[in-house]
């Protein structure tokens, strides 16, 4: 949303654009992307103070390089081969692929793991795998209400490891979703009592899934799990990462950590553009969400 009523005087600048972590926007907005890009610029809400507007640069002489973050690149793709000049014209593009189990807590998610390894594919073959993080992201435990049956979605994890290594990917990046209030409701009012492992059971998981990975020879990364750092050989992840990013852009550029984010985060300073409401609510509409999926 873009705010006419407001007078910047100051446009904030940032060498690198998160787009997004608050929602799906190469799945569901490149047109609203696209048109952001042609004014120069976007003006985003702080969601935890909705009266306070920042005025974003998207100028090629400010940004270096967009993060994007998704869980189909379908859309984005399209929009890109469409608009290559203008995508060309910024320096750098880093890619955040979430590539999962196909799960009943993902009903909307409506594409098959081969199409997703066929954007993989075809997101490597365009700009390399250094400029692609392979997300298994959250992992998740629960139950029916039904049923005593404990479920996950880890049941085509060596499948997609075995895939994705393929490919060329060489890192995973991973954590266990995080039960917020808010997450808990509505998986319980879907039908679903989520399971909060303990430590010695995520370690208990991670083993396993090391064993796959090692097979693979797929190194594995967490994500604000500050708990499981330095065991059994795991390491800080890094989403938005720096240093990557100037292997991408060839450029250097200012490494400022991320105070804003969540405990046992690793990521480097950027702007997110996104939002969790208005237009910006998910159609993925993921069950364990802990931002605001559409309610469709």
């Amino acid at each position: 949303m873009d705010s006419k009523s407001n007078n910047f005087s100051i446009i904030i600048q940032s060498p690198i654009i998160s787009c997004s972590r608050r929602t799906d926007i190469p799945a569901f907005l490149m047109d609203w992307v696209m048109e952001k890009i042609h004014n120069g610029y976007v003006d985003v809400i702080n969601p935890f103070n909705r009266k306070q507007v920042s005025r974003v640069s998207l100028s090629t002489e400010d940004v270096k390089c967009w993060v994007w973050w998704s869980k189909n690149f379908k859309e984005w793709i399209k929009t890109y081969k469409n608009n290559t000049q203008i995508f060309r014209s910024y320096k750098g593009h880093y890619f955040q692929f979430t590539i999962n189990s196909p799960s009943e807590l993902e009903q909307n998610l409506k594409i098959s793991l081969e199409e997703r390894f066929s954007q993989l594919n075809w997101l490597i073959n365009e700009f390399g795998s250094k400029a692609i993080s392979f997300r298994f992201d959250p992992i998740i435990l629960y139950k029916r209400k039904d049923e005593k049956r404990i479920r996950s979605n880890l049941d085509k994890f060596e499948y997609i490891i075995e895939n994705v290594s393929a490919l060329g990917m060489k890192e995973m990046i991973f954590s266990f979703a995080t039960i917020y209030l808010k997450v808990n409701k509505r998986l319980q009012k879907r039908g679903y009592l989520p399971i909060d492992p303990s430590l010695t059971k995520k370690k208990e998981i991670l083993n396993s899934l090391l064993e796959i990975c090692n097979k693979y020879n797929i190194q594995i990364k967490a994500c604000c799990q500050p708990d499981l750092i330095d065991t059994m050989g795991i390491k800080q992840a890094h989403c938005i990462d720096a240093n990557k990013i100037e292997r991408i852009i060839e450029e250097k550029i200012q490494k400022i950590k991320d105070t804003g984010q969540r405990k046992g985060c690793g990521c480097f300073k950027s702007k997110d553009i996104g939002g969790y409401s208005g237009i910006f609510r998910c159609k993925h509409n993921c069950a364990y969400c802990y931002a605001s999926p559409a309610k469709i």
